[in-house]
């Protein structure tokens, strides 16, 4: 082979050799960019989602106010819903928001410690009805406190005054997780947002207590039925929605019996709100995808605690 033979190898070698480095360069520029995009819609979605709900939260109890007056004035025999949709578009990312008035939906807690974990799983059911049979499971942390006060009345003896301190309401549910079995609600409902579409009657936070000028029938229902028998309960939800505006105290004192049972009722009820939530699932057309649940939970005391999560 002659000299220039040589030298034609080499330079096609090089050739080869520099455009295969380039390619790889670019490969390596692309993913890179890509990358940059993703981490940048990934940005804008954490940072939207943020600013979304640090406004809608100062929002929220006005919405639901607002919305209560309408009902009231226009159809005062039918409560209003205790979850709002709305939807804001942002540089290119959606957000889809649901507001809960998390007073107005049935307490999963406060029930399961009043009730215990039969009667909680038929509320759930009479709540959220049998679109998703089998996903219920419920994985409580603790033990039912009713049964809790039992087993400690029958283990020790009672005071002189007869007068014991009330423990704090534990959580015996603290996530969705410990309610259903999430990956086979989504699959049977088909749709990665089926737990927020769920749980719009029920609740994990507030303060255990049912606003029923807000509330729906299957609430009141489970609520007032966890103390008298469905008989009753059916009885109070018709005197309540036939007088939307008499006090609570006359329907307890004309429709339910006992003085112990009003006691009951009472504490598990109310004519307020001061609990709310928002769901909030952001989008792209890139299919880049997040989801966060926050809540606001204010006790007597008027301290606010929040609780958020994001998936």
């Amino acid at each position: 082979m002659t000299r220039k033979g040589y030298v034609l190898l080499v330079v096609i070698a090089v050739s080869v050799l520099v455009i295969t480095v380039l390619a790889t360069l670019a490969k390596v520029s692309l993913r890179r960019g890509l990358e940059a995009a993703d981490a940048e819609r990934d940005l804008r979605s954490r940072w939207g989602a943020l600013t979304i709900e640090r406004v809608v939260k100062q929002a929220i109890p006005k919405v639901f106010d607002d919305q209560e007056k309408i009902y009231a004035e226009k159809s005062p025999e039918i409560p209003p819903p205790a979850t709002i949709r709305a939807a804001v578009t942002l540089s290119g990312i959606t957000f889809d928001l649901l507001l809960g008035d998390e007073d107005a939906k049935l307490n999963l807690n406060a029930m399961y410690h009043h009730a215990g974990p039969m009667k909680t799983q038929q509320a759930i059911e009479r709540v959220i009805g049998r679109a998703v049979p089998g996903t219920i499971r419920l994985i409580p942390a603790v033990e039912p406190l009713q049964l809790a006060r039992e087993n400690k009345r029958l283990k020790e003896p009672s005071s002189e005054d007869g007068e014991t301190a009330e423990p704090e309401l534990p959580a015996a549910f603290r996530s969705w997780g410990e309610v259903f079995d999430i990956g086979e609600l989504e699959r049977q409902a088909r749709s990665p947002v089926a737990l927020p579409n769920v749980t719009t009657g029920i609740s994990l936070w507030g303060n255990g207590v049912l606003n029923i000028r807000r509330a729906s029938d299957e609430a009141i229902l489970a609520v007032v039925g966890s103390v008298v028998q469905d008989g009753g309960a059916q009885k109070f939800l018709k005197r309540f929605r036939e007088n939307p505006t008499v006090t609570l105290g006359v329907i307890l004192q004309t429709e339910v019996s006992g003085q112990d049972n009003r006691d009951q009722i009472t504490a598990l009820i109310s004519e307020t709100s001061t609990n709310y939530s928002v769901w909030i699932d952001a989008s792209s057309r890139s299919g880049t995808r997040l989801r966060t649940f926050a809540a606001t939970v204010r006790d007597e005391t008027g301290i606010t605690q929040h609780t958020r999560f994001a998936y």
